[in-house]
């Protein structure tokens, strides 16, 4: 009986159409490959698009209606929604900071209109990039993001020199020694633990990749895949000394973040007393402030330089401090490594003559 009973009952579906969507790129615009790959480039490449929408069985489906656009790996620039009418669309696409194999995916949903939404998606063949370098990812107008944010980031170091330039408990730095500091060449690389033993200051890799994060407002790699060349030793870039123009202009300062930087005569404050709201800083944070003329930085060395006691020095001008650069939204902060990174100052001690 149950059997008949199933056999005579019928399940109505309404059926939400279009259920394919096609993404065809046109080959007017070279879309380059896995062998000789476009450029990798922040700045939009525009790539022209045929979107089709096809039903259930396969057939042309005159769907009319709004699609979002999107791009992966990368962004899409403009358009980021499309007007499909008679279930067809042609137009160009921007595609921003693509790397790989890059896709187009067309996808009905988030519907104004009141109708429901099929969720029908499609995807076009691949348009080929190159991995970017470090400072090509690096390199922003926004100092709290960079070009690959959110993203798996596969960077390129094969043909490049990209050097570790310091460790820490929990991570290491990299240089890309095809641009000087100054020019986005440095990153960190973060690995929740020491660091492979093979990960040595002067280290070369050819391989890194991992999760891109904004920690703060200061790049990240995470989890990362690497890979270390055997038997070659580099020398990681000397710091270049900032000015006060330099530490007063974020945009700057960003360009050097994740690099070894230096800072010559920078002011501990007067003001740094127990009393003082950068004193609660340096006691929660570690940080203590430096004046770099009318500009202020901070350095951290409680764990690696643990008998410096900085507000013993409070009114002392140094003759320079040397740390790895980063950020925390907009405020500047050198990690310095040892005690030969914080130079003698002008008096002992506060209130010195």
């Amino acid at each position: 009986m149950l059997g008949l009973l199933l056999a005579c009952t019928s399940v109505e579906r309404n059926r939400v159409e279009p259920s394919f969507v096609h993404v065809d790129l046109a080959t007017d615009v070279a879309l380059g490959t896995e062998a000789a790959p476009l450029p990798f480039s922040a700045d939009a490449s525009l790539f022209n698009a045929t979107i089709t929408t096809w039903d259930v069985n396969g057939e042309a489906y005159p769907f009319t209606g709004e699609m979002s656009l999107s791009v992966r790996p990368g962004r899409v620039s403009d358009p980021a929604r499309v007007s499909v009418v008679d279930g067809a669309w042609t137009g160009a696409v921007g595609v921003e900071a693509g790397f790989g194999p890059t896709r187009i995916w067309a996808t009905e949903e988030d519907v104004t209109d009141g109708r429901t939404p099929s969720w029908s998606a499609g995807v076009s063949g691949p348009i080929w990039f190159a991995r970017p370098t470090v400072p090509e990812m690096q390199t922003t107008d926004n100092h709290e993001s960079n070009q690959l944010e959110g993203e798996f980031a596969e960077l390129r170091l094969s043909d490049r020199e990209v050097v570790v330039s310091a460790t820490d408990p929990a991570g290491f730095y990299v240089s890309d020694l095809g641009a000087a500091p100054g020019n986005y060449s440095g990153l960190y690389i973060y690995t929740f633990q020491k660091p492979p033993d093979e990960i040595v200051v002067g280290a070369r890799l050819d391989e890194l990749n991992g999760q891109n994060s904004e920690y703060l407002a200061a790049t990240q790699l995470n989890f990362p895949t690497l890979h270390v060349v055997e038997g070659q030793t580099l020398s990681p870039p000397a710091p270049p000394v900032l000015t006060e123009a330099m530490a007063c202009d974020n945009n700057a300062m960003e360009a050097y973040e994740g690099s070894r930087v230096r800072v010559e005569g920078a002011l501990i404050p007067s003001t740094f007393t127990p009393d003082s709201a950068a004193f609660a800083d340096y006691v929660a944070y570690g940080q203590w402030p430096l004046e770099v003329g009318a500009c202020t930085i901070y350095a951290e060395s409680t764990s690696t330089v643990p008998d410096y006691y900085p507000p013993d020095h409070a009114g002392e001008t140094l003759s320079h401090v040397e740390g790895m650069l980063k950020e925390v939204y907009g405020k500047w902060i050198f990690i310095v490594l040892d005690e030969a990174d914080i130079g003698a100052g002008t008096r002992s001690r506060k209130g010195s003559p």
